[in-house]
């Protein structure tokens, strides 16, 4: 039997940058100083994530295929069920803080049922839901929802979403674009006192809008997993400590 198992590794690749972000956000909290016991509620999280995320492919099979469903249908209970299960300990705590996300699940399944996945606005939406997993875990480990940390993380990959729209459209719309939005991630970084020096990675956007040579798509994806890696390095250096000094 086959797994249907989620192949873009560039989704996983967000999904577990942004579990890393918000682990490493939580951690400098210093949530062992509260007598919080965190460690198994965050790990059955970040399981129960990776699950759900798994259920996107049996959805958009049962939506495509003109024939049986049965066994789309089946994967898809399972993973939304499994997934469901190992985030109890979550949901407990933090269904009140995270219920109004769900607008995001339902526009994204929307587009999906309209043959849209591919779209601008879905891909967007699509990485809002995958970086959703910095907050969700973020507030496994502290016991608080976190706009900063959701922004931060949000922000800086959507730019992955318009770096791939410069390579594959080469348009001048697209490459101003691209540099309007680093210039916006800047704005929105200030205006919520998020460090400005984790968008740095972003500056490989910029001279790639100004160069624009031929590059491979899978190029593409390689470098933009090294800026990942670089923005939790990023992150585990500047993200501030609410006991640090002010």
């Amino acid at each position: 039997m086959k797994i249907p198992i989620v192949k873009e590794w560039g989704s996983w690749a967000v999904l577990f940058t942004s579990c890393a972000a918000g682990l490493i956000a939580g951690l400098k909290s210093l949530p062992a100083q509260t007598g919080r016991e965190y460690s198994l509620m965050t790990v059955l999280t970040i399981m129960g994530l990776t699950l759900l995320i798994n259920a996107k492919n049996p959805l958009a099979a049962v939506i495509r295929s003109k024939g049986t469903k049965k066994e789309h249908l089946l994967w898809f209970s399972f993973f939304i069920t499994a997934g469901l299960l190992l985030l109890i300990p979550f949901l407990r705590e933090g269904l009140k803080e995270f219920w109004f996300f769900l607008f995001l699940v339902v526009s994204y399944t929307l587009m999906l049922l309209m043959g849209k996945e591919h779209h601008l606005v879905a891909e967007l939406n699509g990485f809002a839901m995958l970086t959703l997993s910095a907050p969700v875990v973020y507030f496994a480990v502290t016991g608080q929802m976190s706009w900063q940390v959701y922004s931060a993380v949000t922000v800086f990959f959507a730019g992955g979403v318009f770096k791939v729209r410069v390579r594959l459209k080469k348009s001048i719309f697209y490459r101003w674009l691209m540099v309007l939005y680093c210039l916006g991630a800047v704005l929105i970084y200030s205006a919520m006192n998020i460090p400005v020096i984790l968008l740095l990675p972003l500056a490989e956007n910029i001279v790639t809008v100004l160069r624009m040579q031929e590059e491979k798509l899978k190029t593409t994806g390689y470098t933009e997993l090294a800026k990942g890696l670089v923005f939790i390095l990023l992150i585990a250096l500047f993200w501030p400590s609410p006991f640090s000094a002010v």
